[in-house]
C-alpha cells in the first residue's frame, strides 16, 4: 500500500472536502444511468473496486440490485459512503470497505454477477491492473457484467504539458501523485480480451473537466 500513498493523500483531500449527497438521485451524465441499467439486469449481486463514496455502487442499487461491495483506497471516501449507508438505510443491502487488490483475494470465486471498474484500472501499476482483471474474473460469474470506465489516451504532446513523469513505457506519475497506465485500445484489448467479451464500446463526455472517458460493457468468459 506503501507504493499507493500519495494516491490516498489524493483521494483524502478531494473526499475530506465531500459530502454526503443524496443515492436516489439519477446520474446526470445519461450513458453512465444507462450503462449502469444494463448492468443490473438480470443482477442481483456487484462489486465495485475503486467505488469512491458509491455513487455508481448506490444507484446499482436503486435500480435493482439486491447487494452490493465497495472497495476504496480512500478512507475519507468510504467514511462519506457510511455516512449515506446510516441516512438511507442500506444496511442490509451494502457493505463497503478501505483497502486495495488484497481485498479481493478474500472474496469467494463466482460470488458476483456483475462489477464496476470506474478510472481504476489505469490508475494502479500495470501489475496491479493484471492481477484485478484476474480477480474480477474470477469473482465474478461466467457470463456476468463488467461496466469499465477509462481516462482517454493521453498524446505525448499532453503528456509535456501535464508534466508526467515517466516510470517506464506509457506508464506514469501525475503531478497530483497519481499512476496512469496510458491504455491504447490496442493494449486494452490484449489485456483484456483472455477474460472478457467487449459487448459495446462508447466515449463518456464530461463537459466541466473538458475530458472523454471510454466505457466498456463487458462479459465474463
Amino acid at each position: 500500500m506503501r507504493e499507493y500513498n500519495d494516491t490516498i493523500k489524493y483521494w483524502d483531500n478531494i473526499f475530506g472536502q465531500a459530502n454526503i449527497y443524496d443515492p436516489r438521485k439519477v446520474i446526470k451524465i445519461q450513458k453512465i444511468e444507462k450503462g449502469i441499467s444494463w448492468l443490473v439486469k438480470d443482477s442481483k449481486s456487484i462489486v465495485d473496486f475503486g467505488c469512491g463514496n458509491g455513487a455508481v455502487l448506490f444507484r446499482s442499487l436503486y435500480q435493482g440490485i439486491e447487494y452490493g461491495y465497495g472497495i476504496d483506497i480512500s478512507n475519507n471516501a468510504i467514511k462519506i459512503a457510511n455516512k449515506i449507508i446510516r441516512e438511507f438505510n442500506l444496511e442490509n443491502k451494502v457493505d463497503v470497505i478501505c483497502g486495495g487488490i488484497e481485498k479481493l483475494s478474500g472474496v469467494n470465486s463466482n460470488s458476483f454477477e456483475s462489477a464496476v471498474l470506474f478510472n481504476i484500472l489505469d490508475n494502479l501499476k500495470p501489475e496491479d491492473s493484471i492481477n484485478l482483471i484476474k480477480q474480477i474474473h474470477r469473482i465474478v460469474k461466467p457470463n456476468g457484467k463488467i461496466l469499465l470506465k477509462l481516462n482517454p489516451y493521453i498524446t505525448a504532446e499532453e503528456r509535456k504539458e501535464y508534466n508526467f513523469i515517466e516510470i517506464s513505457q506509457e506508464f506514469y506519475k501525475e503531478e497530483s501523485g497519481l499512476y496512469l497506465w496510458n491504455l491504447t485500445e490496442a493494449k486494452l484489448h490484449e489485456i483484456i480480451s483472455p477474460y472478457f467479451i467487449i459487448e459495446k464500446h462508447e466515449k463518456i463526455e464530461f463537459k466541466e473537466f473538458n475530458i472523454i472517458n471510454r466505457m466498456y460493457y463487458l462479459r465474463n468468459k
